[in-house]
């Protein structure tokens, strides 16, 4: 999985072959299509290994965060790492997306992912003051989120990690500050 997404990161979704990840990872490349079946099984495995770097990196801000303020910024923070929010990676998310209705188990990641973004947002913003208003925010800010990969996605895309982070901190602060 490792030498997948090292593979990946270096080739792209298009120039990621079973014989450049068997190079890489020491095998042969019959051994990674063991492995990984389809360039499907690749993509789920890329956005898998993404996923896990996120969920590492919020892991870590939360265990550093002092306040529920402090909280929210380092899940959003999380999302934007310079090392993942690439326009390759953008892509395979998003590729990964529009095959979410052929492929039930994409779908059945995704909502685990959604659903943990979800409860970390939640909890933060009603430890925040949010209130009942903290799964409406939330939403939003996922909605946010997405919505900043979608657009990286695209080459002529000019946004970086510190301002899409910037933007999502301020409608958090106009949420929390009702102004």
């Amino acid at each position: 999985m490792e030498a997948a997404y090292q593979t990946f990161l270096e080739y792209g979704l298009s120039g990621m072959t079973m014989a450049r990840i068997g190079e890489r990872a020491g095998m042969s490349h019959g051994i990674v299509n063991y492995y990984f079946k389809t360039k499907d099984a690749l993509l789920s495995a890329v956005v898998r290994k993404a996923n896990v770097l996120i969920t590492q990196d919020a892991a870590r801000g939360l265990r550093q965060a002092a306040t529920p303020r402090e909280r929210l910024s380092a899940i959003v923070n999380a999302n934007f790492s310079a090392k993942l929010f690439t326009t390759e990676i953008a892509r395979a998310w998003v590729s990964y997306c529009a095959a979410i209705g052929k492929h039930p188990e994409f779908e059945q990641l995704q909502t685990v992912v959604d659903r943990r973004l979800a409860s970390n947002l939640i909890h933060a913003l009603k430890q925040a003051g949010a209130g009942d208003r903290a799964p409406e925010i939330a939403s939003t800010i996922a909605i946010l989120i997405d919505g900043i990969w979608i657009r990286h996605a695209k080459s002529t895309d000019q946004i970086d990690g510190a301002t899409a982070i910037a933007r999502i901190e301020a409608y958090i602060d106009q949420q929390l500050t009702g102004t």
